[in-house]
């Protein structure tokens, strides 16, 4: 019953997701690239703390098939730059991905580097095959 509730729940988030998504673009950040040898389009908005939305992507041969992402761990990367002080280079992101019914299918693990211009790590799928993704960061032109 419980694990049923959280499906519809999960299904809910998805749906509503992808009516938003077209409506809200310009809340995100736009990526583009690879996961493996499929092309992607990726909008990612940042969020922290873990179990929040965070996102969706498509393969770009599927657009209207949407997959929401969800923060699972998020941690910034430091350094410390010439004059010993800690500075942030990079972002650790586990994003887990949630299929339009809400069924959690695949997490990406990996690095959003200095400045958020890219974004790469291994995507592994709900069969536990893992894939190298590269994403970088699409500026629109105003």
């Amino acid at each position: 019953m419980k694990q049923t509730f959280i499906s519809i729940l999960l299904c809910l988030l998805c749906s509503t997701q992808a009516v938003l998504a077209q409506t809200q673009d310009n809340d995100y950040e736009k990526f583009v690239g690879k996961i493996g040898t499929y092309d992607v389009t990726l909008f990612f908005k940042p969020e922290t703390t873990p179990g929040q939305n965070c996102g969706y992507y498509f393969y770009n041969d599927r657009p209207k098939t949407q997959f929401t992402l969800i923060t699972k761990f998020y941690e910034a990367k430091m350094r410390e730059d010439a004059t010993g002080m800690p500075v942030a280079y990079g972002h650790h992101w586990i994003l887990e991905e949630y299929s339009p019914k809400g069924n959690h299918t695949g997490t990406f693990d990996g690095i959003e580097v200095e400045m958020g211009d890219g974004f790469d790590g291994t995507f592994t799928n709900q069969k536990g095959e893992q894939f190298k993704f590269e994403l970088v960061r699409k500026y629109e032109e105003k």
